[in-house]
């Protein structure tokens, strides 16, 4: 039976050496929790040509309210709770609209929901509606990429998805947060290449009565 001085010894080393035999540590490679003021940066190339994607994360869940910008224009997302948790249908930039505050009440952007994430880590294939079109996605396979999270290289684990149509995207393993990191289709690539979840003040649209009160689910 451990005596008290041994628990708080055990408590010190647990606190000050996570990795200690038998001490339960931080997961390797995980990404930290999105919230309020995460940025994600996306890079995109096709044919030479290169882009930055923005997105600034105002909520996240229930509901996921971002606002996202490219070199010329801006505009705000939000992703339902239903959406978020059960769509079977993915869109690329059908809810990307110049200057505008779009909702995807039935399917999501960025992110697979989390009912098409799990079909497809059971089942291996799953159908969905991308890009208002059905069709077979099927899992290639595991993999790992290098993301820049909060100024470091950090290591991710992805499920890697194609599609009938010759897309192939790959999804951050991660139940919680089943983003897409990175996008292929004939030349075009795009690639997520940072994540900033320690910097609070990121937003520049969602602000004040729109931050306080944001749309809700209807």
């Amino acid at each position: 039976m451990l005596t008290a001085s041994w628990i708080w010894l055990l408590f010190v080393l647990r606190a000050l050496w996570p990795g200690v035999p038998g001490m339960p540590a931080e997961r390797e490679g995980e990404m930290p929790p999105f919230g309020q003021d995460t940025v994600l940066v996306w890079k995109s190339e096709n044919q030479g040509q290169t882009h930055e994607f923005v997105v600034r994360i105002a909520v996240f869940l229930p509901d996921r309210y971002f606002e996202w910008e490219d070199s010329t224009t801006q505009g705000t997302v939000l992703l339902t709770s239903k959406a978020v948790s059960l769509a079977k249908a993915f869109v690329s930039t059908r809810l990307f609209e110049a200057g505008t505050d779009t909702k995807g009440k039935e399917a999501t952007t960025l992110w697979l929901s989390a009912r098409l994430f799990g079909e497809l880590k059971a089942h291996g294939k799953v159908k969905a509606t991308v890009d208002s079109i059905d069709t077979w996605m099927t899992v290639l396979g595991r993999d790992r990429m290098s993301i820049q999270v909060n100024r470091s290289p950090m290591e991710v684990s992805v499920l890697r998805v194609a599609d009938d149509r010759g897309n192939e995207r790959w999804i951050l393993y991660d139940d919680r947060n089943p983003l897409v990191v990175k996008h292929l289709f004939r030349s075009f690539t795009m690639t997520l290449v940072s994540a900033t979840t320690d910097r609070p003040n990121s937003l520049r649209w969602i602000k004040g009565a729109k931050l306080a009160h944001p749309p809700r689910s209807e």
